[in-house]
């Protein structure tokens, strides 16, 4: 079990000690994705920091939902104290890799085509070019085609 010093209103993964593994899958997170935690034995929902300004990325957890509400109670009254820290289980003990299956059928998988489509696709592709407004007439001067005298 992993531990974290409640020292701002974020988890930062420098402060969390104890389980590398937690540490390495923060890291490894992009901007703006979920992971639920247990904090202090209250499970809830932590957002992956947005990347800084110069794109790199921002070691850190953001609490969401009922999860801010609990940081922020230990921000006010237990800062600088050391807090126990694990990965939850999401949606109620659902695996990880059964939530993965399951959004992997919800997808669908790519159909295949054959060389003679693709070269069809692509004639039309450049038949576009040719389709385009054609004016059987001279235009004239600029005044007459915006109709000013």
């Amino acid at each position: 079990m992993a531990t974290t010093t409640v020292s701002d209103y974020v988890i930062w993964t420098r402060h969390v000690h104890g389980d590398a593994e937690l540490v390495s899958r923060i890291l490894a997170m992009w901007a703006g994705q979920t992971l639920q935690l247990e904090v202090d034995g209250v499970s809830g929902t932590w957002r992956k920091m947005d990347d800084g300004a110069d794109g790199r990325p921002t070691p850190g957890l953001r609490p969401l939902g009922a999860a801010q509400g609990h940081w922020r109670g230990l921000f006010k009254t237990r800062r600088g104290d050391i807090v126990s820290l694990r990965a939850a289980q999401p949606h109620g003990g659902v695996s990880e890799s059964s939530l993965q299956e399951r959004r992997a059928r919800l997808v669908a998988p790519p159909r295949g085509r054959t060389q003679e489509e693709r070269d069809a696709a692509f004639r039309n592709f450049l038949e576009l070019a040719r389709q385009g407004y054609r004016s059987d007439g001279p235009y004239g001067s600029r005044d007459e085609l915006h109709d000013r005298e």
